[in-house]
């Protein structure tokens, strides 16, 4: 059997400890629209089509540190390199190579993602993982 080629593709992180979604990111080639479409309003339409370069990728990002409302174009080089760093297995290094502000919630010494809920905050020093790192 033959493997057709997937328009869209769209990136999941979930928790290390309780699997919630921390982090999604969805992708829609040149001339496609985005899975998401199917589920909004007219308003976001109209912006999406207003703002949407033809020839361009189309990203967006829901996460715990980042969201980018409907979207934003993209190019080719930076789809390649986020792809890149959520190729399984992910790390924390790949992860941060994609310049995603939060890293996706995932702990530099754990090498695995968190929630905001594991996350604890302690203050103006930033936050704690389960473990006790940094972020």
């Amino acid at each position: 059997m033959r493997q057709l080629p997937a328009l869209w593709f769209v990136l999941s992180v979930a928790c290390a400890l309780c699997k919630v979604q921390v982090a999604r990111l969805e992708f829609a080639p040149p001339g496609v629209v985005p899975v998401s479409w199917y589920s909004w309003g007219p308003e976001p339409r109209a912006f999406y089509e207003h703002v949407r370069i033809p020839g361009s990728w189309w990203l967006i990002v829901e996460s715990d540190a980042y969201e980018n409302g409907v979207g934003e174009n993209l190019g080719t080089a930076d789809v390649d390199r986020l792809r890149t760093a959520f190729r399984y297995p992910r790390t924390y290094a790949q992860v941060h190579g994609a310049d995603l502000k939060g890293d996706a919630g995932f702990c530099p010494d754990c090498d695995v993602p968190y929630c905001a809920q594991h996350w604890r905050g302690i203050g103006s020093l930033g936050a704690q993982c389960p473990r006790g790192h940094a972020r």
